[in-house]
């Protein structure tokens, strides 16, 4: 059977006419979202078959709200070599037709015909059910039933059987059965049916066995227990007596405690360790960003070297600004020596003070103070420079909205322009030698062109006047619209404070610029201080009140003797810190300075960037006043960064080298060793000490009790329960064995008359699981599935599957059935609606090649809301949505 064309109108969710045209012979993918319409084609195509025309059951068919409507159907289709087309109306219009060929059939006998070829019947009274649907009822999988098999093999069976032109019911009722029931029966009173435990007297045999070969055991077991203990008593009382003149626990504790001792030093140059990584990780940081900075200054000196050719206009322009730079330029550079010559005193001061300091802690409290301060000064540098650029960045901004304003009103007016120039009345003239006229107030000669916009006198001396009006009253609206635009960017460039367009995207480029900045500030500083800059002087306060502790302790201690001249001139660490400060302020203020200076520069800059926008915004860009200082800075900052790098791989090298040669691992296996030697050596005296005492009280207790005579009378009763439990097991294992045949020679039968259906069920399973195998039991309904899993061949019942799975059984056994009917030469056609909707993307895969295979022998309409797990299928989908719209 094959489907060429479905029309579905005024049903369900289908108010308008839905059609399908040019249906496929193999498979029809149908997509669409939640609530498209995927169900109610398929309801459609179950209303067209399976329901009366003339049923009053089928209200639930109407259109929401839609009282008066008549749902329709209309199928095309072929079944043998016979075209169909079936209409069906029902509630308001009811009616059937069947055009078969040239036989046209109405009514009743149309919906009877119609169930006669395609294996189905109608219900007595009332809707259809699935009981109703037989074969179609099989192939036709409602969304989420593609699991439900048994149910719909049950409606269809008769068709089934019809198809292996077999009964199946003939095995059921064969002479054997009397046979079996009799073993069975036997074979139940030793063994339970169903999982075949045993039962009966075969169970009480079985118990008292047990029972006597346990106490037997028991018995045997005392027996031995009783010679080992008098064994295990004289070997340890000779361990107790050596380990109470030894006690070696005690060395091992001495040995425990040094262990201790070793590896809490290790330790403390661990945590040294630890600091100084953290503070070169800080830098790693800090040198990432200044090198993206220079890299960054690079790039624009590059870019304005290819625009070289404009500079001497804006040089002259900012001439008398960069003098002022230069100034401020010179100061900085001053500041910078003093400040970098007080960092050196500042250095050597504390060099000298941590040379002659007498302990390491002394020198690692300094050291940390020295960086705490400096990472701190650097943070505050940094913060007061991106307050700076922060207000540059704000100062310079200009807001989006009206920079596109600006961009829409320029357009708008050369939009209008264009427009007035193409609807103006264009006069051109030609005048003889000494022949003038006057346009307006302008004298003309010769010849030329001009544009009128408006109403325009032309004198022609010696002839008159004339007066012209350009065609088009769009004229006057355009210009009227011109002045209305010009007014309003005016209006707006002048609360902007800004001269041109041209104005405004300079403008936004410097706001850009400044931006990055402001990132690159914010960046650096979150490097040098990523806890802030309280947690910096926490830092330092917490190092200097250490440090004022420890030297406190040296006070007390006798002067170091130094011979040095230039150490004893340099001044304290309190003295050259406070004049690092001092320097370090004066070179912040002078450094405000030069910002002040270069903004000034970069106005002037700005200024001169209207002539030629792309060419002034790179200058500006390029020669801001503070961009050799800044990149100055960055270079120095980067070296200075590299060099505290170097100095602090070099310590971190040798704290590392410390802790490699002292091994804190095998410490702390040591310290770990020696403390459980101790403690077992000593638990096992003591619980040694115990044990010794149970068992002398064991032993006495047990005494002579006539273990051997009581063993011998259980090994003789244990002997005459085994002969009886034995002859008990083979007449269950026979009987047993027997019953297996029996089943096993139905089974083979029941198997030959199924092997066409088991045929066609095994090509598809192999497709989805190789050397796999599904039993069909005798209701022609799936059974056990077997197959190879990790440990051998395993198999299960069809219901003990997962959901996913049992959903690809069900289509797969119904793809069967559909070839098996096809073989017997009955009519199929396979709908699937949502279905393998729980399956892995390998199942899912694995289960497109079967629908593949099947389409090769079945139309099948594929009905789904996951287009994407369909696009390898091999055929083009086809949205609802589409369809909708098109019709």
């Amino acid at each position: 059977m094959k489907l060429s064309r479905i029309r579905i109108e005024q049903f369900r969710q289908f108010r308008q006419a839905l059609e399908i045209r040019d249906l496929d012979a193999g498979i029809n993918l149908f997509t669409g979202a939640n609530e498209a319409g995927k169900s109610t084609i398929v309801a459609a195509l179950r209303a067209a078959f399976f329901e009366r025309h003339r049923s009053g059951s089928v209200d639930d068919f109407r259109p929401w709200g839609d009282s008066s409507a008549s749902p329709s159907v209309e199928l095309d289709f072929t079944l043998g070599h016979q075209d169909y087309r079936l209409t069906k109306s029902f509630l308001g219009k009811k009616r059937c037709e069947l055009q078969a060929g040239s036989q046209h059939l109405d009514g009743a006998d149309a919906e009877d015909h119609l169930a006669d070829l395609l294996g189905f019947r109608y219900a007595g009274r009332g809707a259809s059910a699935a009981e109703h649907w037989g074969i179609p009822g099989l192939l036709w999988i409602p969304q989420g039933g593609a699991q439900e098999v048994r149910e719909a093999v049950a409606h269809a069976t008769d068709h089934l059987r019809s198809a292996l032109n077999e009964s199946l019911g003939e095995v059921a009722s064969s002479g054997g059965d009397e046979v079996m029931a009799t073993v069975e029966a036997a074979r139940n009173e030793l063994l339970t049916p169903a999982t075949g435990a045993v039962r009966g007297i075969y169970a009480v045999a079985i118990r008292h066995e047990a029972a006597l070969a346990s106490e037997l055991d028991a018995l045997t077991t005392a027996i031995a227990s009783y010679r080992q203990k008098v064994d295990r008593l004289s070997s340890l009382r000779r361990e107790h007596a050596i380990d109470e003149d030894e006690k070696p626990w005690l060395h091992f504790r001495k040995e425990h405690q040094a262990a201790i001792d070793k590896l809490a030093a290790i330790q403390r140059i661990e945590e040294t360790q630890a600091a100084e990584k953290q503070r070169a990780t800080q830098i790693d940081g800090q040198i990432k960003l200044l090198r993206e900075q220079l890299a960054s200054f690079a790039a624009r000196k590059q870019e304005a070297e290819t625009r070289a050719t404009a500079l001497e206009k804006a040089r002259q322009e900012q001439s008398s600004n960069a003098a002022l730079v230069v100034q401020c330029l010179e100061k900085r550079v001053e500041a910078s020596v003093r400040y970098e010559a007080v960092r050196e005193i500042l250095r050597l001061a504390r060099q000298e003070d941590t040379r002659r300091s007498l302990a390491r802690e002394l020198d690692e409290i300094r050291q940390k103070a020295a960086s705490a301060a400096i990472a701190l000064a650097k943070a505050e540098a940094e913060q007061t420079t991106l307050l700076e650029r922060q207000r540059l960045a704000a100062a310079a901004e200009i807001r989006p909205a009206d920079l596109e304003s600006l961009r829409q009103q320029h357009r708008q007016i050369r939009e209008l322009h264009i427009h007035r120039a193409a609807a103006a009345t264009r006069l051109r003239f030609t005048l003889d030698d000494e022949r003038r006229m006057v346009i307006g107030d302008e004298s003309l000669s010769g010849s030329g062109e001009r544009l009128l916009l408006a109403a325009t006198e032309i004198t022609l001396p010696g002839f008159g006047k004339l007066e012209i009006a350009p065609g088009g009253s769009d004229l006057t609206q355009l210009g009227r619209q011109e002045s209305e635009l010009s007014d309003r960017q005016a209006a707006l460039l002048q609360r902007l404070g800004l001269t041109s367009l041209d104005d405004a995207e300079a403008r936004q480029q410097i706001y850009s610029e400044r931006l990055g900045e402001v990132k690159t500030a914010t960046a650096t500083l979150k490097a040098l201080a990523p806890k802030g800059g309280d947690a910096l002087r926490s830092e330092l306060a917490s190092q200097q009140a250490r440090g004022g502790d420890v030297e406190a302790k040296l006070r007390q201690l006798p002067p170091a003797v130094d011979g040095s001249s230039s150490a004893a001139a340099l001044p304290s660490v309190g003295e050259a810190e406070a004049a690092e400060e001092g320097a370090g302020k004066s070179l912040t203020q002078i450094s405000e300075q030069l910002h002040q200076a270069q903004l000034a520069a970069a106005n002037a800059q700005t200024n001169c960037e209207s002539a030629a926008r792309e060419l002034a915004a790179a200058r500006a860009l390029l020669d801001a006043p503070d961009r050799a200082a800044r990149e100055a800075t960055a270079s120095r900052d980067l070296v200075d960064a590299l060099a505290e790098r170097s100095t602090l791989t070099a310590r971190i090298a040798a704290l590392q080298q410390q802790v490699g040669e002292a091994r804190p691992d095998i410490l702390k296996q040591d310290v770990e060793r020696f403390g459980k030697s101790a403690e077992q050596h000593e638990k096992r005296f003591g619980e040694r000490r115990d044990t010794l005492l149970r068992l002398e009280v064991e032993l006495q207790a047990a005494g002579a009790q006539g273990l051997e005579e009581r063993s011998a009378k259980l090994a003789r009763d244990l002997a005459q329960a085994q002969r009886r439990g034995e002859e008990l097991r083979r007449r269950a294992s026979a009987l047993d064995h027997l019953l297996q045949l029996l089943r096993d020679k139905r089974r083979a039968l029941t198997r030959k008359l199924q092997a066409p259906l088991q045929k066609h069920l095994n090509r598809y399973l192999q497709l989805l699981f190789a050397q796999a195998s599904l039993e069909i039991d005798e209701n022609l309904s799936p059974g056990p599935l077997t197959r190879v899993g990790a440990k051998g061949s395993e198999s299960g019942a069809f219901e003990a599957l997962s959901f996913g799975a049992r959903e690809q059984m069900g289509v797969i056994s119904r793809l069967a059935y559909a070839d098996l009917l096809q073989e017997a030469g009955r009519p199929t056609l396979i709908i699937l609606d949502d279905a393998l909707v729980h399956s892995d993307d390998e199942r899912l895969a694995q289960m497109k090649r079967v629908l593949f295979d099947a389409a090769t022998r079945h139309q099948i309409l594929l009905f789904t809301c996951h287009p994407a797990n369909w696009r390898d299928l091999g055929v083009g989908a086809r949205s609802l949505e589409t369809l909708r719209a098109a019709c």
